[in-house]
């Protein structure tokens, strides 16, 4: 009788340790069945045609004759849209910043005075990004993180600057050449035909062309099926599509120096 029971508590304990060797088993396979998919998953082709998103944006300003009617156009089509505001602007015009900001758009850094800063050194460039920082945190409550060069001109100084001031530097992949462009319809063939997905639009804020043109495009882009969105909200998108596309707000891309002639109101 003793030894039947030692028997049997050996076969039980065979048992246990069989069952716990065959879970272990099940869980590594399922482990590594579900690791492999992730790393599949994650290897897959970004196809750009999957999602088309377009950031619509505007330099200079805010300017009080055509800000609000950028910003009555925008409401009306429930479009998003990101301005890169000069700092000594807002200074003049707080309460227009404040409605860019109430309306939920974007808000980036377009330097204080609008100078080249490929001329400047790492302490004005820094004076320049600090004042204009301020200003808008004093209005809207909140920082910012993005960045523009004036006319697109940059340097690696600029760069570093910036990124060690805390800023992502926003170029563009469309610029349709509104600025000293007599006509509105050049500024929408352009525009139109420049799109692509994940794109960057670049405007200017203070034209009467632009403000012209503005109406068409925006129907165009979605008769194209373009969703308008923030840099914030397309920066978000690609983070989360895990592309190297990401990289497409640092390459050379299509950005070429432009006048750096401001769109101001004195």
């Amino acid at each position: 009788m003793i030894i039947k029971k030692l028997k049997d508590k050996l076969l039980e304990k065979r048992y246990r340790v069989i069952l716990v060797m065959a879970f272990l088993l099940i869980t590594g396979v399922v482990a590594l069945i579900s690791r492999k998919s992730e790393m599949e998953l994650r290897s897959l082709p970004f196809f750009p045609g999957e999602f088309k998103e377009i950031a619509l944006t505007f330099d200079d300003g805010p300017d009080p004759r055509a800000t609000p009617k950028i910003l009555d156009m925008l409401y009306k089509e429930d479009v998003k849209a990101t301005f890169f505001v000069v700092g000594k602007m807002v200074e003049k015009y707080p309460y227009l910043l404040r409605q860019i900001w109430k309306a939920g758009h974007d808000i980036g850094n377009h330097t204080y005075s609008h100078p080249d800063l490929t001329k400047l050194s790492k302490e004005k460039i820094l004076e320049e990004l600090d004042k204009t920082r301020i200003v808008i945190k004093k209005i809207t409550g909140r920082d910012t993180y993005l960045f523009r060069p004036p006319g697109g001109r940059y340097s690696n100084k600029v760069i570093v600057t910036a990124t060690l001031s805390g800023y992502k530097m926003i170029l563009w992949t469309d610029y349709p050449g509104d600025y000293g462009c007599p006509s509105s319809k050049p500024i929408y063939q352009r525009t139109v035909s420049g799109a692509e997905d994940e794109g960057i639009i670049l405007l200017h804020n203070g034209l009467d062309t632009t403000l012209k043109a503005l109406p068409k495009i925006i129907s165009e882009l979605k008769k194209n099926k373009y969703k308008l969105v923030t840099i914030s909200q397309l920066m978000e998108e690609i983070r989360e599509k895990e592309t190297v596309y990401f990289e497409k707000f640092e390459r050379e891309q299509k950005a070429r120096p432009l006048p750096l002639e401001m769109v101001v109101t004195e």
